[in-house]
């Protein structure tokens, strides 16, 4: 069977006694070992696909019994607990000292999802992944609240629910563009403030990286959903929200609004960020079929990494050997996870995912000069943390 029983995701093995994806592996242990009693709010009998399958517990497990998951299966080594940890020396490369640990916990927090091999101690990385699973959740529950579908009534649950487990796959909108910046910005903060240097800077010299480092961080996000499209998609660039943007920017616009005044200024200038993020970003990650893991570590680099415009690390001078330190852990933990993932081409792989980061960066400017003529021309009227971090 080439796809896991429980989700219809990509298999990992049969370690509890039928095939299944690293996620749901994952799921079933610790929903066992920690005797874990989920509810449904749905009747008991919701669908369990790779997209859903964080949306209800209880019949994503009864789901996992159903094909023959067996709690027998665990061995007890699974269920005594992590083991005392060694108090970590000053110069040793499992020092979380400049690393904060701010995710929630684990009763509240969406298991990780993403289906390859995890390398041993990667307890940095491993909970970045549950932070980033948990923010890309909120995405669509948060983007269906601004549906005009959606409205009120007694089925507003029902509603909300078919939108999270099937998201409109339509043309991005003004307000679908302006929300999904907005998040973006917020999942950026979010992210950083997990690491002790930045926690440490002054408003002024936080709101300095993010300039930069929240529309990294969206393209990265956004980078990874355009590479998970099927190739009868492949041109086109999607957003937090499973809307979409074209090179063509008639592509999917409403017929009333072809006739806008701005329209043609748009044609002109639309495809130039859509291309150059396909190009830069959302391509390459295609092609080496980047995976949520390797998002993470995307992300953390590009946070840490120097700034393109000095030789200086943007955190300053004094805070040069904690930046220092969680850049060698950082790379140290992907060698693990290339290794584990591909031996034979590791160091290949490796190499491959951090020139990503220069491709990032380069489709950064094209989306800052989108906005700026966006705002020049009165194309959108943005959210005020957009323009007081990015406009101002």
């Amino acid at each position: 069977m080439s796809s896991c029983a429980v989700c219809g995701d990509r298999v990992y093995g049969n370690r509890y006694k039928a095939p299944a994806c690293l996620g749901c592996i994952v799921f079933f242990r610790r929903s066992v070992c920690r005797e874990a009693k989920y509810k449904c709010l749905k009747g008991k009998n919701c669908v369990i696909t790779s997209e859903t399958r964080c949306i209800c517990r209880y019949c994503r497990l009864q789901k996992c019994l159903l094909v023959g998951m067996s709690p027998e299966a665990i061995h007890r080594r699974d269920i005594m607990g992590p083991r005392k940890k060694k108090v970590p020396s000053v110069n040793s490369p499992s020092d979380t000292s400049s690393f904060a640990v701010d995710t929630p916990s684990t009763s509240t927090s969406i298991h990780s999802n993403y289906d390859s091999p995890a390398p041993a101690n990667t307890w940095m990385l491993d909970q970045l992944v549950k932070l980033q699973s948990r923010q890309r959740s909120q995405h669509y529950s948060s983007a269906c609240m601004m549906e005009d579908t959606i409205g009120c009534g007694s089925d507003i649950f029902d509603k909300i629910y078919n939108y999270i487990a099937n998201p409109p796959f339509r043309r991005a909108r003004k307000k679908d563009v302006n929300f999904m910046l907005r998040i973006a910005l917020m999942n950026a903060s979010e992210w950083a403030l997990q690491f002790v240097p930045f926690k440490n800077l002054n408003m002024n010299m936080q709101k300095s990286i993010l300039l930069e480092y929240g529309f990294a961080f969206l393209l990265v996000d956004q980078g990874w959903l355009t590479s998970e499209l099927n190739e009868n998609f492949k041109d086109l660039w999607v957003i937090q929200n499973n809307t979409y943007m074209s090179p063509d920017y008639l592509k999917g616009l409403p017929e009333v609004d072809c006739y806008d005044k701005e329209v043609p200024t748009k044609v002109k200038l639309h495809p130039i960020f859509v291309r150059d993020a396909l190009d830069s970003v959302g391509k390459p990650m295609r092609e080496l079929q980047i995976d949520e893991y390797e998002t993470a570590v995307l992300k953390t680099l590009l946070l840490l990494s120097h700034s393109p415009s000095t030789d200086k690390y943007i955190f300053g001078a004094e805070h040069d050997n904690d930046v220092n330190h969680l850049q060698e852990r950082i790379t140290s933990e992907l060698m693990q996870y290339c290794k584990r993932k591909n031996p034979r081409d590791a160091a290949v792989r490796m190499g491959s995912i951090l020139l990503l980061i220069s491709g990032v960066r380069c489709a950064i400017r094209s989306l800052y000069n989108q906005l700026r003529v966006s705002d020049v021309f009165n194309f959108m009227e943005f959210h005020s943390l957009i323009r007081d971090v990015y406009l101002t």
